[in-house]
């Protein structure tokens, strides 16, 4: 009996099918979001931050405050169980991904263009809440996240090469899709600039895996098979995944530039890679080619004092002999916080209001973050989670659960129980199958046929967390796609020489999104809602996937 190879029957001068979810250049954004609330970093420089896409997320505010000190909300007398431990300061989600609690965040770019819309996303939202709604089952989550901490925002345009003093002693960079897109020259300056001057504690980076391209052809297939861009500098014969990049570095001489380049300034360094496609390689490589894109963080060490790593940078910097324009502060804006925030009611009141609430809504059940999020509940909390928490357990109406069959479980299944309540929900239809035209509801919509309502396209698919719909594909972070015969790489438009482009037609206009996105500080996977860009919508982002007309569907 024959045995069928995954690689038998592959037409061997074709490019083999390569599809990520999320998208690559989602899982490069994860990447940095995880890392940036894992260490609890609270003031960032984007570095090439192109149109503003992790400037976006980063801009959105958390959906609570950091736990209250005990002089706000001392530790409780007794456990809300016999099985609960009395902690020493009471937080809700201290067993989760904790939020983003950014005080101070910066973009960097050259690109004249991508900055105006990286400023429009970084813009206070134009329309605050409606608190003031008093319709009757009015549910105010809907209407966005409100803001607890205040936020200054700058967009900068200069290029990497040139030191902004007030970048010095940043807590963290990041370099997303940036190094492999620099001349020779300013690449250079990136290491003294950037860890010498800045010297952050942190600095992360992100570049294409060459190693990985093997995985688009077959082992023995022709180089023409390829497409691609032939590297520009003529240093090799590679084939690169955009126009634009200088070089783009095997796995090993990433991590030998890695290597060399911490132990200069004082840094250590962890680099692995990210982007596993979701089909298995016909030719089992798999292991050994790893994920399509490479990432980097770099530690500050104290075995080397900063101000030696600061006035190294600056002389490596004067001895290049670079020169350019000083940076220039585009928009400076300043998100400012609920004026309550920190100013919590008495627990009584909070309770009060839950009460009411509950009852508006005829729940007898109701999620804590659903209740959270009504504006007026979390307005008399303060902006403090855990006073909504406590005020629920000393209230003898209420009741907290925060297990499923005995089982506890995470903060986001804690339900609240009104105790004697009755879940009625309100009836919007006549009973006994009257037909009064005054029942319906206003905001009813008729459908003539109710099949319509449901098309095949909402079942199988995937929806692109940025708001796009995609079958688990991207046509820019080298994701082949079958029917067009092509693999699709973007860069950027930043941080790049003259590149002649040929004539194309005009680029449909943009929006920036003034949603509220669960991405920056909810969890893993990012979910923007509101008006989405045109970047976002086809899979475009600056360097971390660049809307650029000399890109190619290669």
């Amino acid at each position: 009996m024959e045995t069928t190879h995954l690689s038998d029957n592959i037409d061997e001068t074709e490019e083999l099918k390569v599809t990520f979810y999320p998208e690559l250049f989602l899982q490069r954004r994860i990447w940095i979001l995880n890392f940036l609330r894992k260490e609890n970093v609270t003031r960032v420089l984007d570095v090439g931050c192109g149109e503003g896409q992790l400037l976006t997320p980063l801009c959105q505010p958390a959906p609570w405050l950091t736990p209250p000190p005990p002089s706000i909300l001392p530790p409780p007398e007794t456990p809300s169980s016999p099985d609960d431990l009395v902690p020493s300061t009471p937080t809700y989600n201290d067993d989760e991904i904790p939020n983003l609690h950014l005080t101070e965040v910066h973009g960097l770019d050259i690109s004249s263009e991508d900055l105006a819309f990286a400023m429009e996303a970084c813009a206070p939202p134009k329309h605050v809440p409606d608190e003031g709604n008093s319709s009757p089952g009015f549910r105010s989550y809907t209407a966005g996240v409100q803001r607890w901490e205040e936020l200054i925002c700058k967009v900068w345009k200069g290029g990497l090469e040139v030191i902004n003093e007030e970048f010095v002693d940043m807590e963290c960079i990041v370099a997303m899709e940036v190094i492999e897109h620099l001349p020779d020259g300013i690449f250079q300056a990136f290491a003294p600039v950037l860890l010498g001057v800045y010297h952050p504690e942190f600095l992360l980076v992100t570049t294409p895996s060459y190693t990985f391209n093997e995985r688009f052809l077959p082992p023995n297939a022709p180089r023409i098979a390829r497409s691609g861009y032939l590297d520009p500098t003529r240093r090799t014969d590679r084939i690169f995944r955009h126009s634009d990049h200088k070089f783009e570095w095997t796995r090993d001489e990433f991590k030998a530039w890695c290597e060399e380049t911490a132990k200069e300034w004082g840094y250590v360094v962890r680099q692995t890679s990210i982007g596993l496609p979701l089909q298995k390689d016909p030719f089992g490589r798999d292991e050994q080619l790893e994920g399509a894109t490479q990432v980097a963080e770099f530690r500050r060490l104290e075995s080397m004092d900063n101000k030696t790593r600061e006035g190294k940078g600056r002389v490596r910097v004067k001895e290049l002999g670079i020169t350019g324009q000083p940076h220039e502060a585009l928009a400076v804006y300043k998100h400012t916080a609920n004026a309550v925030a920190m100013k919590p009611k008495p627990f009584e009141d909070v309770a009060e209001r839950v009460i009411l609430k509950m009852e508006e809504f005829r729940e007898a059940f109701m999620r804590m973050e659903e209740l959270w999020f009504e504006a007026d509940i979390a307005t008399l909390c303060g902006g403090w989670i855990e006073v909504l928490v406590r005020a629920i357990e000393e209230c003898p109406k209420l009741q907290l659960k925060r297990d499923v069959d005995g089982i506890r479980k995470g903060r986001s299944t804690w339900s609240v129980e009104l105790i004697g309540g009755v879940a009625n929900p309100a009836q919007y239809w006549p009973a006994g199958g009257e037909t009064n035209a005054d029942c319906i509801p206003a905001d009813w919509s008729p459908v003539e046929d109710p099949e319509e309502i449901w098309e095949e396209s909402d079942f199988g698919s995937s929806a692109g967390v940025d708001g796009d719909i995609s079958a688990n594909s991207s046509e820019d972070d080298g994701i082949y796609d079958s029917e067009n015969d092509h693999v699709g790489w973007r860069g950027k438009s930043g941080w790049k020489g003259a590149v002649s482009k040929s004539p194309k037609s005009p680029k449909s206009p943009k929006k920036a999104n003034h949603g509220w996105s669960v991405s920056a500080d909810w969890g893993a996977v990012e979910a923007n809602w509101g008006d989405v860009q045109h970047s976002a919508m086809s899979s475009t982002a600056g360097w971390d996937g660049d809307e650029s007309d000399d890109d190619t569907t290669s």
